[in-house]
């Protein structure tokens, strides 16, 4: 039996339109923590943006920065969650529990037509009931455990499952997708992947495969970046996707969670572009992308195979039945960041770039990662296509987004003509 669009959730109806076509997008948001130091808000050296969450005279604040970034365009909206971490001293469970779930109230509250929506306890956005109507997606950022960039300090796996599973729990009544972002290596990612699996483990969450949808929010990851394009420990995204899908797979097939995509942030532009041009020239895995970067060519018989499989899995798996995901880029505006960089050790705020332009931003890197073909005089062979998920981290403000907005806009009225 055919679903009525009308029953399917906002997520549902997202990710069918991007399924559809890879001229879709799912227009982000852009860097919260940033905004919120700019309408008034401290900037706290050694809580960062948590200072919103903690502190509740900020909370009218962070709502009206979500709100700015929805009036711009934004589809989805990610939760101030980022700095609730034990790395700079919330280390106690309950409090982590409870400060995550004020940063998903806020988002949802923002997100939602009628602020004074309250979710239900499996997380629905959705039926809004009464007649209210969400927005805009609400992503639940799950952020490194101790110091972003630094792949080197993270936790030992069984304390760093252990605080995810406080932040999920939090976050969890509140949100439609978790963000695993800013990602530092693929042990970091591993951590929130085991850590969902034991989360949807709990017999509370135990249910059927046909209601999973609407109660097990599937999993983003995104990966931070160095200079030359690679994960900020050496690793090469093209080693590392086919690691993800498995890992995920091996993990997440028991409760039924999905991970929907792979996307890079918070580092700059450029390094973006060297990792999506990794992926494009890498035909091998374009396989587990709904829509590769433009040139693949993959017939629905190629096989792939799947390092480290476990013991239950098939070593062979067709590319109709692997793991399809999107792909995704978020860039910041700050200057390059010294790869032994510490909140804990900065005395103040990054210095931002004074030339990357909403302009710059969406000529010479979003529509370039967006689209394929089309490209303008001086841009030739700059084009990669493929990337739906598209926002902004740190100083992509709703200016930005509102630019982002507007061309996406007139660039698919240009495919209708």
């Amino acid at each position: 039996m055919k679903t009525n669009d009308s029953q399917l959730t906002l997520l549902q109806r997202h990710l069918q339109r991007l399924k559809s076509s890879p001229s879709q997008t799912l227009l982000l948001d852009g860097g919260t923590g940033e905004e919120l130091f700019l309408r008034g808000v401290p900037d706290d050296r050694k809580i960062w943006s948590a200072t919103a969450i903690v502190h509740s005279k900020y909370h009218s604040i962070l709502k009206s920065v979500h709100e700015s970034f929805i009036e711009a365009g934004s589809d989805a909206i990610t939760t101030n969650s980022y700095g609730i971490v034990p790395g700079v001293g919330f280390r106690d469970g309950k409090e982590v529990v409870r400060l995550m779930g004020l940063a998903g109230e806020i988002a949802r509250k923002a997100a939602t037509a009628n602020s004074d929506v309250k979710t239900d306890e499996c997380g629905n956005d959705s039926n809004m009931k009464g007649g209210l109507t969400a927005r805009a997606l609400v992503l639940g950022s799950l952020g490194p455990l101790v110091e972003s960039y630094r792949p080197d300090l993270i936790m030992n796996r069984r304390d760093g499952v252990k605080c995810y599973r406080y932040a999920i729990e939090g976050l969890y009544p509140h949100i439609d997708v978790f963000l695993a972002e800013t990602m530092s290596c693929l042990e970091e990612v591993c951590q929130v992947v085991d850590a969902l699996s034991e989360f949807y483990h709990q017999e509370k969450y135990t249910m059927k495969w046909e209601d999973s949808l609407a109660t097990h929010h599937p999993l983003l990851v995104s990966f931070t970046l160095g200079a030359d394009g690679k994960i900020r420990n050496g690793d090469s995204v093209v080693e590392v996707i086919p690691k993800l899908v498995n890992y995920s797979r091996d993990r997440g097939i028991q409760c039924k969670f999905d991970m929907i995509g792979v996307m890079f942030n918070c580092c700059e532009p450029e390094s973006i572009t060297k990792a999506l041009k990794e992926i494009q020239t890498n035909p091998q895995i374009h396989h587990y992308f709904y829509h590769p970067p433009h040139g693949a060519s993959i017939s629905p018989e190629s096989t792939c195979d799947y390092p480290e499989v476990s013991q239950t899995q098939p070593q062979q798996i067709t590319s109709s039945e692997a793991t399809k995901l999107f792909l995704g880029a978020y860039a910041n505006r700050l200057t390059p960041v010294n790869p032994n960089w510490t909140l804990e050790s900065s005395t103040e705020a990054q210095g931002m770039r004074e030339d990357l332009s909403p302009e710059r931003y969406w000529k010479e890197f979003v529509r370039p990662w967006h689209r394929e073909g089309k490209e303008e005089k001086g841009m030739e062979n700059s084009s990669i296509g493929g990337v739906q998920l598209i926002g902004g981290c740190c100083g992509i403000g709703p200016d930005y987004v509102a630019f982002l907005k507007t061309h996406f806009m007139r660039t698919n009225d240009d495919d209708d003509l």
